[in-house]
């Protein structure tokens, strides 16, 4: 079962929300998008990502230069990994709403004119 698991359905599972989360069409299942809504995925996950890069960064510091709040010494997570992907994917939604409601279907060929310049 294991054997299962490890090697035929987490990539699965992984090639499906990665196809979906980003709306790229280099993966197996593409979703049915047009480029607009691909851009705003695609922008989401870059600062989801830098939005947990930032989480982890801070963590880090607070570790190296012993800065902390003292009433959370006695708090321990039995799966800290957990935190961060909470982040990732809270992030990525909260950011993908952003981007859908700053850029509106009439300004994407104004924005996507820009880029290419």
């Amino acid at each position: 079962m294991s054997l299962f698991l490890t090697y035929i359905a987490v990539p699965i599972i992984w090639l499906v929300v990665v196809g979906w989360l980003s709306g790229s069409e280099g993966f197996i299942f593409k979703p049915k998008e047009n480029a607009r809504k691909e851009w705003i995925k695609q922008k989401a996950v870059i600062q989801s990502w830098a939005t947990v890069i930032l989480f982890m960064l801070t963590n880090f510091l607070f570790d190296i230069f012993h800065v902390g709040d003292p009433r959370l010494e006695g708090f321990t997570t039995q799966y800290p990994e957990l935190f961060y992907l909470v982040i990732l994917f809270l992030s990525y939604f909260i950011f993908y709403f952003i981007n859908d409601r700053k850029v509106k279907p009439s300004e994407y060929r104004y924005v996507n004119i820009e880029e290419e310049r």
